[in-house]
């Protein structure tokens, strides 16, 4: 017989609805039983997001191509390729804009294909599913590399990027006159060359490199 009590039935719809809503945290134990193998639903970890990926397991059931991500978080070979020393969740040698694009991938592609379980205890959240300072570091600066990316590509606006032309004998790169070629590198991005000027490449040196061997004015320059 069930007797209602109003006080009840509300403090257990709330902790049935609490439960509901928390996210499972993994250990790595118990995320390292899902290979495939010990049972056969297949889970890996990617930023400490767990996925099940069992609908993918043409790549990642037992001696499949990506096997070794069953069970465990591999995220740092996601962008070495080194699927023999990377596979650990340790990210702290990767470039903001690594960061950034691994972020990426796991919010559009794992999100999209597969289904996510929960958390997983290590480098990026702690036991109770909360981001653990280094997750919290990358966060910030996947979020400067955001910012960082918008400015690159308005410099790139003001700025064209040079046509180039590689071939085993050169790599040569030139401007539509009377614009010039330049060595670039702002907001954190790698070096690129740049159509510019030359009175605003001479005012500005610092921030137009010339390339070796070009006379200044050249709107063609060989970087070999």
């Amino acid at each position: 017989m069930f007797v209602r009590s109003s006080g009840v039935v509300v403090v257990v719809v709330a902790a049935v609805a609490y439960y509901a809503r928390r996210e499972r945290v993994f250990a790595r134990s118990e995320l390292a039983a899902f290979d495939g193998v010990e049972r056969k639903e297949i889970y890996m970890a990617i930023m400490g997001k767990v996925f099940d990926v069992t609908t993918g397991s043409k790549f990642y059931a037992k001696g499949k191509s990506y096997a070794f991500y069953a069970g465990t978080d591999g995220s740092l070979s996601f962008v070495t390729g080194d699927f023999k020393n990377n596979i650990t969740d340790n990210v702290s040698s990767l470039t903001p804009t690594e960061l950034y694009n691994l972020l990426t991938w796991v919010n559009g592609t794992y999100y999209s294909k597969y289904i996510y379980k929960g958390k997983l205890e290590g480098y990026f959240y702690d036991r109770r599913g909360h981001p653990t300072p280094e997750m919290r570091s990358i966060e910030q600066l996947v979020a400067q590399e955001r910012e960082d990316m918008k400015k690159r590509e308005h410099d790139e606006v003001m700025y064209p990027k040079c046509s180039a032309r590689r071939s085993r004998t050169e790599h040569r790169v030139w401007c539509a006159d009377p614009l010039v070629p330049r060595r670039r590198s702002v907001f954190g991005g790698k070096e690129r060359c740049a159509c510019v000027a030359l009175d605003q490449a001479s005012a500005a040196a610092a921030d137009f490199g010339p390339y070796p061997d070009c006379p200044p004015s050249n709107s063609s320059c060989n970087r070999i």
